[in-house]
């Protein structure tokens, strides 16, 4: 694995210890690993929604912008 380092102000360490004692986390580096797998997750999750959407409104303009709906309706209106 490869290491980095962050620096945060002594508060917020103090806090991060504490949580991670509280929810007995192995260490601050599992802790902070989980988080980046989050974000990172979400990332892909979040594109891959905007993917689906797209797909979603490609295929409710086919069914909405049809010849045949406009013989249709001509009948009705």
């Amino acid at each position: 694995m490869k290491t980095i380092t962050i620096k945060l102000p002594p508060q917020e360490a103090a806090r991060l210890d504490a949580f991670i004692q509280e929810k007995k986390y192995p260490s601050k580096s599992e802790f902070i690993r989980n988080l980046i797998r989050q974000k990172l997750d979400e990332e892909t999750q979040q594109k891959e929604r905007i993917g689906w959407l797209s797909l979603a409104e490609q295929s409710l303009q086919d069914l909405w912008n049809n010849d045949k709906d406009e013989e249709t309706w001509k009948e009705y209106l």
